[in-house]
């Protein structure tokens, strides 16, 4: 049993539902955001990219702040960084609620968008630090369905609050979620510290390049597509955050206290691990936003019926992931990591060369095995990765994960973006905007299809990496133990 871990199940379960309101509440802000964005824009009276800042804003803070907080959370106790976040979290969203300009929301959303990473980067935490190993695939399983829960329900909930009551309800209705989650949470998290680290000589350089890196190349996904991604701004952009990756990877090496310990940069299981979570969820974030298109453009659906279409993976999802989180506890992670990546790239073969089938089979089919694909996925990889890190680390481990996991649905998305606009004829996207034109003509069907199989070579590459996983695991059985690294 992992030391500090929660012996009795009653603890266990109130630990694990205390970090799964977190997971949901998580998850349900930025869905239920993004659906009152035009509503909010018209009350301003703000342009719609000024208005996706509301968005922008909170995810810039959320995956640039990590690293940080990881670092935090391996020196502190979890009970108390763990209600800091919800106090951070449900009084920044208050403050949405209550903003009289469209300024002072997304600063609001950005301050809200750091406590989101305590809780994110917490609820990884303390279920690594306090569950038993041989439980932690099964608590994870529930975790991913309270967030699918949250997904699930955003947009809907989102959608009925802005137009019965207002757009602030969709920041105000988290308030009471968040005051009953801080009292499970003051009832079922220990409250012991973190390792002997202390927070003294945190290395706030460090923090300043990594923030900087993510920053930069999340905002230079944001804007590519439009600008063009050979465009002077975006260059620069990546640029930029190369620049500042390099430049906090050097910084790791050297620091007296690093943000990430290097012991994690030499574990090959832990980088490993993370990499197959880099490839294996670029499909995820990329069918997010095609296949929204796919089903009004090319099937002619109301966005009221592709919502309900859509919901089919998240149900299937629901159901399937407590069964094969439980799977994780009882089979090598890679093995459920391996198979689900080889069900994606098949999926996404047959869904490229069907999608010109009429009707709806094919996108229900292949939504379904995409439940199935992240229902076996998901667990087993984060258990994977949690689990390589040592007991001190958790907390960096968690947030070097929950980054690159924030990253590769970006990645997901802009790639799928990008290949769907290129592979689509130039003269005819002035008709992208009416279903029937598109349905009638077929020419959406190059780029949904050159998408989908850039899904399938996503996959691919995560199923090598994944064979990869017992090949280190034999190396470092005949390996001799190294000396620790000072």
């Amino acid at each position: 049993m992992t030391a500090g871990a929660i012996s009795d199940r009653r603890g266990r379960l109130l630990l694990i539902g205390s970090v799964a309101v977190a997971v949901f509440m998580a998850r349900l802000d930025i869905y239920i955001v993004s659906i009152s964005l035009p509503t909010i824009a018209r009350h301003f009276h703000a342009s719609t990219s000024a208005a996706s800042w509301v968005a922008m804003g909170y995810l810039l803070f959320n995956c640039g702040s990590m690293l940080l907080v990881g670092r935090i959370a391996d020196a502190v106790s979890a009970r108390t960084l763990f209600l800091v976040g919800y106090v951070i979290f449900i009084a920044a969203s208050l403050l949405c609620g209550l903003s009289t300009s469209l300024g002072m929301l997304i600063a609001c959303r950005c301050v809200q968008g750091v406590g989101g990473a305590v809780l994110v980067i917490l609820t990884y935490t303390v279920i690594a630090r306090f569950l038993p190993a041989a439980g932690l695939g099964g608590a994870m399983g529930l975790l991913a369905t309270a967030g699918a829960l949250g997904i699930a329900v955003g947009s809907p909930l989102g959608g009925f609050l802005t137009e019965q009551l207002s757009w602030q309800w969709v920041f105000f209705v988290t308030v009471p979620i968040g005051v009953v989650a801080m009292v499970l949470a003051w009832r079922s998290v220990p409250a012991q510290g973190g390792s002997e680290r202390r927070l003294g000589g945190l290395d706030y350089a460090g923090a300043a390049l990594g923030f900087l890196a993510v920053a930069a190349f999340v905002t230079a996904l944001s804007v590519g597509e439009e600008a063009g991604w050979g465009s002077a701004p975006v260059v620069a952009l990546l640029g930029l955050s190369v620049v500042a990756a390099v430049l906090f990877f050097v910084r790791q090496r050297h620091a007296k206290d690093p943000l990430v310990a290097r012991s994690l940069l030499h574990e090959r299981r832990f980088l490993l691990a993370n990499a197959i979570t880099l490839c294996g969820l670029i499909l995820m974030g990329g069918n997010s936003f095609l296949m929204p298109f796919y089903l009004e453009l090319a099937k002619g659906l109301s966005s009221g019926s592709a919502g309900l279409v859509l919901l089919i993976y998240a149900a299937t999802f629901m159901v399937l992931s407590p069964f094969t989180g439980r799977l994780a506890d009882r089979h090598s992670p890679w093995r459920l990591c391996a198979s689900g990546m080889g069900v994606g790239a098949a999926a996404c073969v047959a869904y490229a060369l069907l999608l010109g089938s009429p009707g709806l089979a094919a996108a229900v089919v292949f939504l379904v095995s995409l439940a199935l694909v992240y229902a076996l996925f998901m667990a087993a990889n984060a258990k994977q990765v949690l689990e390589s890190a040592p007991s001190e680390h958790k907390g960096a481990a968690s947030a070097v994960f929950g980054t690159l996991y924030t990253l590769s649905l970006l990645l997901g998305v802009n790639l799928f973006e990008t290949v769907y606009s290129q592979a689509v004829p130039v003269q005819v996207t002035a008709a992208a905007g009416h279903a029937g034109t598109a349905a009638a003509t077929g020419w959406w069907l190059p780029g949904f299809s050159a998408a989908y199989l850039v899904g399938a070579v996503a996959c691919g590459l995560a199923l090598l990496l994944c064979f990869g996983v017992p090949l280190l695991e034999q190396a470092a059985a005949w390996r001799p133990a190294a000396p620790e690294l000072l």
